[in-house]
């Protein structure tokens, strides 16, 4: 006699297969989504951080002739799909962090060292959506920013 799987052992093995592929993929995915809000929001942050970093220290003059890769390293664009060349200028000028062709976060320079961060206007792309409701993001949003300052408050 022959030592084999039968046709119903075969059966059940490959139930089982589609079940736990039907429960792991769904959290792969949103696994997935997770780690694209988080680069943004994380991208936003360091952008955020390095532009007011750099005008405090290095000043107003310094600032309009800067090109971008000399004041953040975050992953900027400077249109969905078309990357910061790193001698673009720091101002003025819009960079943004995308999602799926959709602006997420949009930064816009000055001349005079405001920095004006704005969320996306898009609402059906979820992960847009996800990054505009992170506590970071919100606090920072569709505010002007004097980089630098005249006065030292308390």
């Amino acid at each position: 006699m022959k030592k084999a799987f039968t046709m119903i052992e075969l059966i059940f093995v490959i139930v089982i297969i589609g079940i736990i592929a039907a429960v792991a993929i769904p959290k792969l995915a949103a696994t997935r989504d997770d780690a694209a809000i988080s680069a943004i929001v994380s991208n936003a942050r360091v952008a955020i951080g390095d532009f007011e970093s750099f005008y405090t220290s290095q000043g107003n003059t310094v600032w309009n002739n800067q090109s971008i890769s000399k004041v953040t390293k975050a992953l900027l664009e400077t249109s969905c799909n078309t990357p910061v060349e790193a001698n673009t200028s720091i101002s003025p000028n819009t960079f943004v962090l995308c999602h799926n062709d959709v602006v997420c976060i949009s930064f816009e320079t000055t001349t005079e060292g405001h920095l004006i961060v704005t969320d996306g206007t898009e609402t059906t792309e979820m992960i847009c959506e996800y990054v505009k409701s992170d506590n970071a993001i919100r606090n920072v949003s569709n505010k002007k920013y004097v980089l630098g300052g005249q006065t030292v408050s308390r």
